[in-house]
């Protein structure tokens, strides 16, 4: 008898069906209308259509399901009301989040809503600390109080999350049998039960999110079960998990959380199988339909995982702006590129393409449906890349001269007819993919050269051949129905479950039974699972390990598979930490302490036999007739004549030199010159790229052509993010790492910017260019050489303060100097005094670098490397980070050369003239717009002990020009407040830049139109040997100053007065075993309100550093925290309420008394509100209840309490009166 397995793929258009033949390998396939509000009529409709192919339903002996329904459920809002119960003074958590912006220039930017809102989080009293020990028993009274409550106000799901519970779930454990007892109708989810991860605000957003679907989910779960029972299937149903493996119906409603992202996990899985038969075990699986494009890594067979993801972005392309996900999930990267991406001129009259779409309705163009704006299936259509008779089996109505038409009217706005515009597009589409898998290969140490691409999807045939070129990948992969691969994916997906504990212990503290005992409790625990989803199959174990030097910001995901089989396991983790921390970073540590962060095992069992080859079944040829057609390919000004095939018609080892176009039923591929298609035996497209090379002509280097230049800018800014992303992995410190404190900018020989990476903080607009500037004047073009490295830390010269490294490469093309790449980066120690405002002058507060050079002509300067070891705390770190930074200059450098060889650029002058050109003319728009007039304001800050320090600024506007001019400012001062000339013009350009035109990019055109007077030895312009280790607390006043002045005449491009500067705690103590450490971490007080919203509470600005976790800062220092919750009403009033800021309260539990230096603001001066609105409050800092001086170090003794409670935001526009009634 025939078995079959039946995979059911539900996406939010259509839902696929494939039936798996499991001896023949042949598959049945069906597509059908999703049904948003009933998906099951959906999926018994597909299964019907399946049925009429294969007959008898009992012949159906595995049933595998994925379902987009719950991540919509969370996007739509519409699971089941949820409650939190969590330890006391820590209810806020999922509302204080990380708080960082996503989007740095982006004033008005706002955050998905918690699942749970502030009226059902509720707390208890019960404590336990870092090590699991039990701080404070749990109080059982409260908690059936808390939970009482929640019911009676309809809650039906709880989740349960106690700070350290993944060190220690006993009180968790607990408390879910103490409510299950006495509330037998409440779901419930406990958070180390999802997770066992340190990071309380990831695991508790995770397993609210577990809850809020939880009901949902056994709900859906249980009728499509009965509903594929009607049908006489009797196969058990199993269900896609977002880590590429199956669980049964019963894990599945206990933890849905995990199927998230299950729809496009199945499709990387097809991917790694289909990859498999080609003998391809390194692919990147590429997948392109109507919106989006995704991105996933395959690796020796395997897609590559993730441990977090997010999900409900408030912006879907948008990395933070979601709910985060601590869960394994098959890792994949989402771009806003897809056939119904819209095409639009941007403010410097370039080509831009998504993530704008047009969605199914109104759709392209040609759908005649009533879209007008030019899409990538327009383009497509008038390149003659699709046919028209192709859409007529989706039952479309195709236009293509109405969209010729609009194409010819578009292209007018750039000077280029409807063919050139339509190419164009094309391009520019292929390159924004490029460039987001070549940063994203690049995140992980990758050569996108050493794999193939593995096409599916209806849109990325089309496209396929156009990355692959791009990426210098030289084979790609169309495999047979890449329309329904994720469903083809589910019916061969193997069995599988990950579980996870953190551990933070040193390797050195660990014994062989502590580990061995560790880690095969996680084994039986996956094991269980694995073993009821799939009975009688041999379970294969993976023993990852967690890994990072001791103080490292990083982990290293390491394979410890086989230390259990030597006879010293511990000693054989530390050697391949030490082994892949070279391979990955180009260095190690061998003498430094290795830490094991978190234990994981993945257990898995395969379902299918292992020589199965999925062959799909033989069509009937819908026309057997080689047809031809007239298309537009790419670096041609003409169209040329092409052989049209139909792919069923194509035999096993046909070969078809391009161009060539392939149409069916699902999708059109692109055949381009220089390639040679050969069909597999499994029936896939395999193309070789003969030429991997860029094809590149004369027209692409007129830099006057809007695509071309368009091209050119993606280029250059894939150059300098991709090394910001090599720098950002292979950073040692936590100061890089998560905080994102760091730059890459790449200039041209003079050192005007041509562009700066996306991920740079404000405090870094234009200071690294005048970096490059002042290293020119230092060394003449005649006295650098290929191989050189340039490096400082004057703060003069560089970012405004020494702990900022800069280094700077020059870049030469042949023996001819064409610009320079630069970094900058916050190092973790520079020596001197600990970091605080005390210094009076610069000598106290670290080390001095001039501008020298560390490298010259390859050879390094290893006097000035002995100098930076033997002055710094931390050699390791500052070691490791300058390595990073070196790394990235060497990016930037390769990229350029090849793209001034790609694009026979002479040098980078013409485009570095282009670019600034057209961006300088866009800002001088933006600021022409507002009146000419001078607008004043001033701000007084704390200050010192005895001394008021007060900042003016007078901002001139004359046309499409701007002045802002501090004269009048405080004199500097004996203390490291004072903020250096190139800081204060960084806070400006960024206070600008985010109010009048936040789109454009960062280069030396934005700073042009900008004129900037500060008076000599000011406090906004101090003078040698000023000290300036503390700038923040003077330079994170200027954006709100600036906007002040200018509200009367933009108010609705502004904010209110925020409660920044950040706070920092800087920490020199011992921990509880005598051991000295050092370290600090951050806070945030209420941003202002805006025209149209409330300030954003607990949010980094102008800075925009992450804060740590309360879990971690716990792990790492003699720290204690007792609450960390929002400052309720601390916002000022108006229309519009200022942002909140937080109450933090803890303890020093050290051996010895520590030192505490505190950089901190706004305890004597609120933020200002704006049009009427009201002060923000002022902050508190506390020692023992009594308050102290932030200014000032103090000394701490064990077992003292410290508060602070961070300022909030002003406020915007008074409150509108109450109209009486008449």
């Amino acid at each position: 008898m025939t078995e079959f397995a039946l995979g059911i793929d539900i996406g939010g258009t259509f839902t696929d069906v494939v039936a798996l033949d499991l001896k023949s390998g042949r598959y049945e396939t069906a597509k059908v209308l999703t049904t948003p509000e009933n998906p099951q009529i959906g999926a018994t409709d597909g299964v019907d259509k399946i049925l009429k192919k294969i007959g008898d339903p009992k012949q159906i002996k595995r049933l595998i399901h994925a379902t987009t329904l719950f991540s919509n459920a969370l996007i739509e809002r519409k699971g089941a009301k949820t409650g939190l119960i969590t330890t006391m003074g820590f209810k806020d958590t999922l509302q204080l989040g990380r708080e960082r912006k996503y989007d740095i220039y982006d004033l008005f930017l706002t955050y998905p809503s918690p699942l749970v809102p502030k009226d059902l989080r509720y707390e208890v009293t019960e404590r336990i600390g870092s090590n699991g020990e039990i701080l404070t028993p749990l109080d059982e009274k409260g908690l059936l109080k808390s939970a009482e409550e929640l019911q009676s106000k309809g809650v039906t799901s709880i989740a349960i999350s106690f700070l350290n519970s993944n060190s220690k779930s006993k009180h968790e454990k607990l408390a879910s049998q103490i409510i299950a007892k006495n509330f037998p109708n409440l779901a419930i989810t406990l958070s180390s039960d999802i997770s066992q991860e340190s990071g309380e605000f990831e695991r508790t957003s995770t397993a609210t999110i577990n809850a809020y679907i939880k009901p949902l989910a056994a709900e859906y779960i249980q009728e499509l079960g009965l509903a594929l029972n009607n049908k006489d299937i009797q196969a058990p149903l199993m269900l896609m998990l977002s880590n590429g493996g199956l669980t049964n119906a019963s894990e599945a409603k206990h933890r849905p959380v995990e199927l998230l992202e299950s729809g496009p996990a199945a499709g990387a899985l097809s991917a790694a199988l289909m990859g498999k038969l080609q003998n391809e075990e390194r692919l990147i699986a590429f997948d392109m339909g109507g919106t989006t494009a995704k991105i996933a890594i395959i690796d020796n067979g395997r897609p590559e995982v993730s441990y977090s993801f997010e999900a409900a972005r408030e912006r879907r392309f948008a990395p933070g702006s979601g709910l985060p996900v601590r869960i394994t999930t098959v890792e994949l990267v989402e771009i806003g590129a897809g056939g119904g991406s819209i095409a639009t001129k941007d403010p410097l009259n370039l080509l831009k393409v998504g993530p704008q779409s047009a969605g199914s309705v109104p759709g392209p163009i040609c759908y005649g449906q009533g879209g007008v704006h030019p899409t990538v299936t327009d383009a497509d259509l008038q390149l003659g890349y699709l046919s028209v008779e192709g859409f007529s089996e989706s039952s479309l109505d195709i236009d293509p001269v109405k969209t010729s038409e609009f194409l010819a009217s578009f292209g007018t706005e750039f000077e280029l007819d409807g063919n050139e515009i339509a190419l164009g597009i094309h391009d520019v589409v292929c390159e924004n993919m490029a460039r987001a898998a070549q940063i994203h290969l690049a995140r992980k140490g990758r050569d996108p050269r050493e794999y193939s691409l593995y096409a599916t999807g209806g849109a990325a045939p089309v496209h396929a051949c156009a990355v692959a070129k791009r990426l210098g990948i030289k084979r790609v992969i169309i495999p047979p129905a890449a329309g329904v691969a994720s469903a083809l994916g589910l019916t061969v997906a193997p069995a599988r479950a990950d579980k996870s504990v953190a551990v933070s212990k040193s390797l050195a503290n660990l014994d062989y039974f502590e580990l061995n005992s560790m880690y095969d409790s996680l084994k039986r625990t996956a094991a269980e699972v694995v073993a009821a989803s799939a009975p009688k199959k041999k379970i294969k174990f993976q023993y990852l390990a967690e890994l990072r030097y001791s103080g490292q910001g990083a982990v290293l995901v390491v394979d410890i598979t086989q230390a259990f089989n030597r006879k010293n396991p511990i000693k054989y983790i530390n050697a391949e930490f030490h082994k892949i921390h070279k391979t990955t970073y180009g260095r190690a540590f061998e003498n430094h302490t290795v830490e094991l962060i978190t234990a994981r095992v993945s257990a898995e069992a395969p379902t299918t036999k292992s020589n199965l080859q999925p062959t799909a079944q033989t069509q009937q040829p819908k026309a057997t007739k080689i047809s031809r057609r007239k298309i537009r390919l790419p670096n041609s000004t003409i169209n040329c004549d092409v052989k049209i095939y139909r792919r069923e018609t194509l035999l096993e080892g046909e070969i078809i030199i391009g161009p060539a176009i392939i149409e069916e039923g699902q999708s059109t591929t692109v055949i381009p010159e220089s390639t040679k298609l050969i069909v597999s035996p499994q029936g896939s497209l395999v193309i070789e790229i003969l030429d991997a090379k860029k094809l590149s002509n004369k027209s692409d280097t007129d830099l006057n052509n809007p695509i071309h230049l368009e091209i050119l800018w993606n280029q250059l800014i894939s150059a300098v993010d991709e090394a910001a992303a090599s720098l950002l992995r292979s950073a040692f410190s936590t100061v890089v790492r998560e905080s994102y404190d760091f730059s890459c900018v790449i200039t041209d020989s003079e050192g005007n910017a041509l562009v700066q990476a996306t991920d740079s903080i404000p405090s870094f607009i234009g200071t690294l260019p005048d970096t490059v500037k002042h290293f020119i004047q230092r060394f003449p073009t005649e006295k650098l050489y290929p191989g050189d490295i340039l490096i400082t830390n004057d703060p003069h010269m560089g970012t405004g303060h020494l702990p900022d490294i800069s280094v700077c490469r020059p870049i030469f093309q042949s023996k001819k100097l064409i610009g320079f790449a630069a970094s900058t980066a916050h190092a973790p120690d520079i020596g001197g005094k600990i970091r605080s405002p005390e210094p009076r002058e610069v000598f106290e507060e670290g080390l001095q670098i001039p501008p020298m050079k560390l490298y010259e002509r390859g050879s390094v300067n290893e006097t000035l490397m002995t100098i930076l070891r033997q002055n710094v705390r931390v050699s390791d770190q500052v070691e490791g980070d300058l390595e990073a930074q070196l790394g990235a200059l060497f990016t930037m450098n390769q990229r350029i050369l090849q793209i001034t060889e790609t694009y026979q650029l002479k040098d980078l002058s013409e485009l570095s003239k282009v670019i600034c050109e057209r961006t300088e003319q866009a800002v001088r728009t933006a600021i022409e717009i507002l009146p000419d007039g001078e607008y004043r304001s001033t701000v007084q800050t704390d200050g010192l002990a005895d001394l008021p320090v007060e900042i003016k600024v007078l901002i001139k506007i004359t046309g499409d020009e701007l002045e802002a001019d501090f004269s009048g400012s405080s004199d500097q001062v004996n203390k490291a407040v004072n903020c250096p000339l190139c800081y204060t013009r960084a806070m400006t350009s960024y206070a600008i830049k985010s109010a009048l035109a936040p789109e454009l990019p960062n280069n030396e055109g934005a700073l042009k139109p900008l004129k900037l007077v500060a008076p000599s030895s000011s406090i906004v312009n101090p003078s040698h040997p000023a000290s300036v280790g503390s700038r923040v607390l003077t330079g994170h006043f200027i954006p709100a100053l600036i906007m002040h002045a200018i509200s009367e005449i933009a108010p609705e491009k502004i904010l209110a007065g925020s409660g920044s500067p950040i706070w920092c705690v800087n920490l020199n103590g011992y921990q509880e075993d005598g051991t000295r450490i050092a370290g600090l971490f951050f806070f945030n007080g209420g941003m202002g309100a805006s025209a149209t919203s409330d300030g954003l509470s607990c949010t980094s600005w102008p800075s925009n550093i992450s804060s740590t976790p309360i879990e971690e800062i716990e792990q790492r220092y003699p720290i204690r925290f007792r609450q960390r919750c929002l400052r309720p009403n601390s916002g000022g009033n108006g229309a519009f309420k200022g942002g909140d800021g937080q109450i933090v309260e803890f303890q020093y539990i050290g051996k010895n008394p520590g030192v505490f230096a505190f950089l901190a603001e706004r305890t004597r001066m609120s933020a200002s509100g704006i049009v009427g609105g009201g002060k923000g409050a002022t902050g508190r800092l506390e020692l023992n209840g009594d308050a102290i001086d932030p200014k000032l170090q103090h000394v701490v003794n064990p077992g003292d309490h410290i508060l602070l409670a961070t300022p909030g935001g002003g406020g915007y526009g008074k409150i509108p009166q109450k109209t009486k009634s008449i």
